[in-house]
């Protein structure tokens, strides 16, 4: 086994012992019809608009491609998860200089988790797809708003059913 995925599959034991997964991803309310809209030119895979009434995901579908069928079903859990949470940046760009990275990277962890769980069984090879993902990453991570990729391995790890 890659060292990096038994980094996460410790990690992702330790958080499953202490009881902290449940407790600390909120219970999401129901959410309106997502709209998925391609963009050639975004930077990045995906990115999700929370609106109340209309949310939205823009992904960019030759960076999709790159991933595969798997990642990208993961990366779409995750901008869905967003959504359903109600994620914004606003709520964390008004917080103190020093607290918003944490925040930003907490609600990157939630949507995660979210997407792992709604996954589900039967999709958990996108899930999974998804952790070997992260791990390869292991420290690093893209930017200071995202944690680093074995964290984020062993959260998705921690939240699959």
């Amino acid at each position: 086994m890659p060292r990096l995925l038994h980094l996460a599959l410790t990690s992702a034991a330790a958080l499953l012992s202490s009881g902290s997964v449940a407790s600390s991803v909120p219970t999401p309310s129901a959410a309106p019809a997502i709209r998925e809209v391609a963009d050639l030119s975004l930077r990045d895979v995906a990115v999700a608009v929370y609106d109340s009434a209309h949310p939205v995901i823009y992904y960019n579908p030759a960076l999709m491609q790159r991933f595969g069928p798997d990642m990208k079903a993961f990366f779409l859990a995750h901008e869905r998860a967003h959504i359903e949470l109600r994620h914004t940046r606003a709520s964390a760009l008004r917080a103190e200089a020093g607290l918003r990275d944490s925040l930003l990277q907490a609600k990157e962890l939630e949507a995660d988790c979210l997407a792992a769980r709604r996954l589900g069984s039967e999709r958990s090879g996108a899930s999974m797809a998804a952790v070997h993902f992260f791990a390869r990453l292991g420290g690093m991570h893209f930017d200071n708003e995202h944690p680093p990729g074995s964290a984020r391995a062993a959260r998705i790890l921690a939240c699959m059913p």
